[in-house]
């Protein structure tokens, strides 16, 4: 039987962009920031953020540990389930996945910050059937939320050489939260949402 891809899955043969498809944009502020030498409609956000671009080539296989950027954005701004790609808000809740570890301090529901997108309530059996990494990882918890507020973007921060020609990679992992001053070099892979109203739930009562 073959496992279902999620839709927000990044494949193995999609292409990161190029540092030559990367140029130095100074804006009407006057800070310079990172842009595409040829940009498209949608890649930089209502906040500035530039999004990253992938190039899609057919014949990869799924990487279950990775999210697609537009994908991942897309489920996120619209609450669309990660796996099916429908509506997952049922009557005003909608459902979550976070880990705790046992080596972790525990789990404060009003301090929860994730970039998972959620899950419609017949995708969940789906997912903790066939994921990989929830299979193999017992400290997967359910959560259903009343609330997600978007709040920032995570993705890798660039330096822009001293010529201002190109940029450069310094970061892989960082944050940009929406309530402070954006970063110029950031280029966004995903988008983090706060969530409210959080309340555990055992998936067998789903049902």
């Amino acid at each position: 039987m073959s496992v279902p891809a999620p839709y927000v899955a990044a494949l193995s043969s999609d292409l990161q962009p190029l540092e030559t498809e990367l140029c130095v944009e100074v804006p009407r502020n006057g800070v310079p920031r990172i842009a595409y030498v040829e940009p498209r409609p949608g890649e930089r956000d209502a906040h500035g953020n530039l999004w990253c671009r992938k190039t899609r080539v057919p014949g990869g296989h799924v990487l279950f540990g990775e999210m697609d950027p537009e994908r991942q954005r897309e489920c996120m701004e619209g609450l669309l389930c990660q796996i099916c790609a429908q509506p997952a808000e049922r009557k005003d809740r909608t459902l979550f996945i976070e880990w705790q570890h046992d080596d972790e301090p525990p789990m404060r529901l009003n301090r929860i910050k994730t970039d998972m997108p959620p899950l419609c309530p017949s995708c969940v059996p789906v997912a903790l059937r066939h994921c990989p990494f929830l299979r193999r990882d017992q400290s997967a918890v359910l959560l259903r939320v009343r609330k997600s507020i978007p709040c920032g973007v995570g993705g890798t921060t660039y330096q822009a050489s001293a010529d201002m020609n190109h940029w450069i990679p310094v970061f892989p992992d960082a944050y940009s939260s929406y309530n402070k001053p954006r970063h110029p070099g950031l280029l966004a892979g995903r988008m983090l949402g706060k969530l409210r109203g959080v309340t555990v739930v055992a998936p067998e009562c789903l049902a």
